[in-house]
């Protein structure tokens, strides 16, 4: 199966295009986090700092690899499917505990921890999940199969 015909992917150069994204945004957020957001302005910047993020993430998720096979379709949607289960996992087991914390009154109820919660298991999490499990096990594959032909 020719799976650059079959997916709707990026062209490969769009990977150095989104980590420079992601890199620009990520350090914008930085920057604005220490400042603070108690200014409406600073804040809405820290927003487009993370949608800034979410494009870069978006360009390296969605481009192909220099050799796109059969292989790492499998590697992609292996990835996927496991990055939604942890996540899953973890919205479970968030509620659970902040459920059980607010009840025992351990944690107040401003709803600080539920966002905290809501935070991690969001989709940019799923996504971002997705991009560390595939990048490693990607790296981890190449690596052998270098071993393999020397």
């Amino acid at each position: 199966m020719n799976t650059q015909k079959k997916l709707f992917l990026l062209p490969y150069r769009f990977q150095t295009v989104g980590c420079i994204l992601a890199g620009i945004g990520l350090v914008m957020w930085i920057i604005l986090s220490i400042a603070g957001f108690e200014s409406m302005t600073v804040f809405h910047w820290a927003l487009y700092g993370t949608l800034v993020i979410y494009v870069g993430l978006f360009l390296i998720g969605f481009s192909r690899e220099k050799r796109e096979d059969e292989f790492t379709l499998h590697l992609r949607t292996s990835s996927a499917l496991t990055a939604m289960l942890v996540i899953f996992g973890l919205k479970i087991l968030l509620t659970f505990v902040t459920s059980y914390l607010r009840w025992k009154d351990v944690i107040s109820k401003d709803g600080m921890v539920e966002d905290l919660a809501h935070s991690l298991t969001s989709l940019g999490m799923v996504f971002f999940l997705y991009l560390f499990i595939y990048k490693i096990r990607l790296t981890r594959f190449n690596k052998e199969s270098k071993k393999l032909n020397d």
